[in-house]
């Protein structure tokens, strides 16, 4: 279920540079709550699930439907560009739902599987706790953000995001450059061809939009103003950033055994 990781640096490097149309935007939608998105995707295809196409993707008749009822939403009117993000966030959706074992593909339909209905009988809390678990191990981050090799390259690095994070006093404001600087000067120590093919300013772009942004979306860190694609000056971690950030260490331990059990220890 985990995607593999790549373990050389060139696997990474010829994608650098290749912005995708589309990827600029955040990965939730309008609300960026991604646990209530995920809670009502769910909830969408509760009962007898949603007929998928041979892709393995929504029918589009579906997929407007679940738009609609989804957190920030509304009808799509024809509108190619609210179309494709739709799709974008459906299919993140979908991902998280696949990672964190909550759907399955049965008999050409995306059902809810037991612990699907389990999770939408689970507290909030432990909601939030789950769907950062099946982010922070179950999804390929490179598929959601604006240059895929380096999205996976920040993936295959988040044990370094994960101590930079977790020495932050909660509720200090940092900034957004500082800490994405730094953070470029500790992977570039393993990984130097990141130094030359991704500078600061595209590194700031990647962290915030593929890391710390889906951190944000679960209340793990407060910004200024509203979210979105725009890096924010800064970022302060919140009192539940502790709790997150202890079942990310919980995951990445050899003891760790399943998305599950590491959620429910939120």
């Amino acid at each position: 279920m985990t995607p593999s990781v790549m373990t050389g640096c060139g696997a990474w490097a010829p994608q650098w540079g290749n912005r995708r149309r589309g990827t600029e935007l955040l990965l939730a939608g309008p609300s960026c709550r991604l646990t209530d998105d995920v809670r009502e995707f769910l909830w969408c295809i509760a009962g007898d699930g949603l007929p998928l196409t041979r892709r393995a993707e929504l029918h589009l008749g579906d997929l407007r439907r679940i738009h609609e009822q989804l957190p920030g939403g509304g009808p799509l009117d024809g509108d190619q560009v609210r179309l494709a993000v739709a799709r974008r966030r459906a299919a993140l959706l979908q991902a998280l739902g696949d990672a964190g074992r909550l759907l399955e593909a049965r008999d050409g339909r995306l059902c809810l599987t037991p612990d699907g209905w389990e999770f939408l009988s689970m507290p909030e809390r432990a909601q939030t706790g789950f769907v950062f678990a099946a982010w922070w191990e179950g999804v390929d981050w490179g598929r959601y953000s604006p240059r895929a090799g380096l999205g996976r390259l920040l993936r295959h690095e988040r044990d370094v995001l994960l101590g930079e994070l977790a020495a932050l006093p909660i509720d200090w404001r940092v900034d957004m450059r500082g800490f994405a600087r730094r953070f470029r000067a500790l992977v570039g120590h393993r990984w130097p061809t990141v130094l030359s093919v991704a500078g600061p300013e595209v590194w700031r772009r990647e962290v915030w939009a593929t890391a710390l942004a889906p951190l944000a979306m679960l209340g793990a860190l407060d910004v200024p103003g509203e979210l979105t694609a725009e890096p924010p000056p800064w970022f302060s971690p919140t009192p539940s950033s502790e709790e997150l950030l202890a079942a990310a260490a919980a995951i990445s331990a050899p003891h760790a055994s399943t998305l599950h059990a590491s959620a429910l220890a939120n």
